[in-house]
């Protein structure tokens, strides 16, 4: 429910900027120059600008794991890790991560406990390909690179 008015409220917000400007621009709330690959890439101190720019994001990539952190009556928490790759000539493979991490009761439809017998197109599962829109809170080191964590607002499936 969180989620839902949040998202209503960035639309309520860029509808009401729209009618006092010419152009809406997206930029001031929206960074749109990072992707997956510039977040695994990065240093503490980009990822610290990145942090207190407090703009959204939006990352794209597969699902590799999905860590429940807590699962209760009052909230869902869950760490779901995402990656995506490029092929550097022909003998390498750069892959790029981070991790997303959903917050509330809101996710528990697309996250179910137990995989349901007949799959809907707004489960969630590992391999999925998705978009998130979210704003990076954190990074954590993991096998010795920094891996961002990025608390999501909004996860697309891409069919």
């Amino acid at each position: 429910m969180k989620k839902a008015i949040l998202l209503t409220a960035i639309v309520i917000n860029i509808m009401v900027v729209s009618l006092f400007s010419e152009t809406v621009d997206l930029n001031s709330f929206i960074n749109l120059d990072i992707s997956l690959k510039e977040l695994s890439r990065s240093e503490p101190e980009f990822l610290d600008s990145i942090i207190s720019s407090d703009k959204y994001i939006i990352v794209e990539g597969t699902i590799s794991s999905i860590t429940e952190i807590e699962r209760s009556e009052n909230n869902l928490i869950l760490d779901i890790h995402i990656i995506n790759g490029e092929w550097i000539g022909l003998e390498k493979v750069e892959v790029y991560k981070c991790i997303i991490n959903v917050s509330g009761l809101f996710w528990e439809k697309r996250f179910p406990k137990r995989r349901p017998r007949e799959l809907t197109d707004e489960l969630v599962l590992v391999n999925d390909q998705i978009m998130v829109i979210g704003k990076v809170q954190d990074y954590v080191l993991d096998n010795s690179s920094l891996t961002a964590v990025v608390n999501a607002e909004h996860i697309r499936k891409n069919q």
